[in-house]
């Protein structure tokens, strides 16, 4: 089974993970998909491997929490 998806999902606000947005690993660049769903973007992060996989999971339920 997919951990991810058999998670329970505690709200995630900004100010809880601030630190992790400031990466800038992540973003929302403001465009959206033909079926309306918000774009994600991945720069170019030279650190990206050594993210640690919550703080990745904590940016990603974030961002897609965000009407």
């Amino acid at each position: 089974t997919d951990e991810i998806m058999h998670q329970d999902i505690i709200p995630l606000y900004a100010a809880d993970i601030q630190d992790q947005l400031k990466k800038q690993f992540a973003y929302l660049s403001g465009g959206r998909a033909g079926d309306g769903c918000p774009v994600i973007t991945f720069p170019d992060y030279p650190a990206f491997s050594e993210i640690p996989e919550k703080e990745f999971q904590n940016v990603l339920t974030y961002l897609t929490s965000i009407p």
